[in-house]
């Protein structure tokens, strides 16, 4: 064997164990984003990486540990929103930490009501998820449809943006929380010791901390760093 090859190949083994030693170790690792929770932000089945070594801190993408029915034991990925001892309190779908509104500034996922011929105009360049579009209105002739906040506001649909009224009920969200909560009108809530809040995102499509529950501060195993 050639010595430049040589070299090549043992140079190649070495990172080859370094990269593993980091991931086993947590320092130093790649996930793959598993759901459409994170839209605009993070694509489905993109990758990102994650160290432990990185305190994570509200508005940080967490890694952590979950487990159900469909999936079974796998890593998730939602934004850190409420740490130990943390007010949350979602209002109108706006989300405030601490009586802060945290939302302002980042382009979120959201549902928008349009026109037929709106939805028509802008189908080509937004190439929507059919999964979630559906007719709405008393004659169905609207359309809502998933929109990232910015597209929305660039093309003068902001105002269009479906929010869930406060009097609305949710009986998933009641049952954990035992309260008459819904995705949009949340707390206010006090996040309590070794837990906390994540949220997607997808705001109206995610099943995070409103729907599954508080996150077990062991569960996290990573802050992502590079998305």
């Amino acid at each position: 064997m050639k010595k430049p090859l040589k070299i090549t190949l043992i140079l190649l083994g070495i990172l080859f164990v370094i990269y593993h030693l980091l991931s086993w170790t947590g320092i130093f690792t790649v996930y793959n984003n598993p759901t459409t929770s994170n839209l605009p932000t993070l694509e489905l089945n993109s990758k990102m990486v994650a160290s432990n070594l990185t305190e994570p801190k509200n508005g940080d993408f967490v890694c952590y540990k979950n487990q159900n029915g469909m999936l079974g034991n796998h890593i998730r990925v939602h934004r850190l929103c409420g740490m130990e001892n943390d007010i949350v309190e979602i209002k109108n779908g706006t989300l405030f930490i601490n009586g802060k509104n945290v939302d302002k500034g980042t382009d979120f996922m959201h549902f928008y009501t349009l026109t037929e011929s709106e939805y028509h105009k802008i189908k080509p360049e937004t190439n929507p998820d059919v999964t979630f579009i559906s007719r709405v209105g008393e004659k169905k002739d609207s359309i809502m449809i998933l929109l990232s906040d910015n597209y929305a506001q660039k093309n003068n649909f902001e105002f269009r943006r479906r929010t869930v009224n406060k009097m609305d009920y949710n009986s998933i969200v009641q049952e954990i929380y035992n309260q008459n909560w819904n995705l949009d009108n949340f707390g206010p809530l006090k996040i309590p010791t070794n837990k906390v809040f994540v949220l997607g995102d997808n705001r109206d499509i995610s099943e995070d901390s409103r729907f599954v529950g508080l996150i077990d501060k062991s569960d996290i195993v990573g802050t992502v760093i590079i998305k």
